[in-house]
């Protein structure tokens, strides 16, 4: 018996063989579209942004003060396992770093300028055109002895404590870096008293170090003490442990504390 075949309708085997011919065709037209510059970029940035491979990215910002001028030609790194990029700010305080990192890992910033004190942060880059900008503080300087009053914000560069037991979680604060000179040989002791009483803080110094000193364990007294030649520049660090940043943040993102220092005889 013949087959009746409607005139609207194409039998099944001509139909599949219509589209085994345009196979070929769209593997062509596969093939060369990703060889096309805009196609290769775009699946670069999803993978890159995924984590699957480096993401190359352009980052900006600007850097100023604490009065918000610019400050010009402060350095600014980018760090992952090792440095990825550098540059300085301009007259206007901006800058514009290009570099490629893999987005499943933080990166350290570190920022910086003569007569600032440094800044170092973590940065998750989740775009191609990240913003980060910087407040620096100007370095403070004080004779053993003295006093001096500073104010500690959220977004203050970060210091970090060394960790003896892999089980504990890593631990952040913001911090100030002031620098205290001993006169004479002798005893400096340093001590921290917040302004609001609510408000916690550690301090520990160094003599010789550069930012970002590392904290004994466990962190951190309010006072420290330690025997210091003449001539020392001590570098002491203040953090606000109730703006640990791996905690929950903090209704009060400013804190003010005074820096008592004292020189007894060795």
């Amino acid at each position: 018996m013949a087959q009746i075949v409607d005139v609207q309708e194409y039998p099944a085997t001509a139909s599949r063989r219509r589209w085994l011919a345009l196979v070929p065709v769209a593997v062509v037209l596969l093939v060369f579209a990703a060889t096309l510059e805009p196609v290769q970029r775009t699946w670069r940035t999803v993978l890159g942004l995924a984590g699957l491979a480096p993401l190359a990215v352009t980052m900006s910002g600007n850097i100023t003060g604490d009065d918000g001028a610019p400050i010009r030609h402060a350095f600014v790194r980018v760090g992952q396992e090792g440095q990825l990029a550098a540059t300085y700010s301009d007259q206007a305080g901006r800058y514009q770093l290009a570099y490629s990192i893999r987005t499943r890992l933080p990166a350290d910033v570190s920022v910086g300028a003569a007569g600032y004190e440094a800044s170092l942060r973590e940065l998750r880059v989740t775009s191609t055109d990240p913003q980060y900008d910087a407040r620096l503080h100007k370095v403070v300087r004080i004779d053993a002895g003295a006093t001096t009053h500073a104010v500690i914000a959220s977004e203050d560069g970060l210091c970090y404590p060394v960790r003896t037991d892999v089980r504990e979680p890593d631990r952040s604060w913001p911090c100030r870096l002031l620098h205290v000179l001993v006169g004479k040989t002798g005893v400096l002791s340093v001590s921290v008293v917040p302004d609001d009483p609510r408000d916690r803080f550690g301090v520990s110094f160094a003599v010789g170090s550069e930012p970002t000193l590392l904290f004994a364990t466990p962190c951190c007294p309010s006072d420290d003490a330690a025997r210091l030649p003449e001539g020392a520049d001590a570098l002491v660090q203040v953090v606000a442990l109730d703006l640990d940043t791996s905690a929950a943040p903090s209704n009060r993102s400013r804190q003010g504390f005074t820096l008592h220092t004292a020189l007894d005889p060795p």
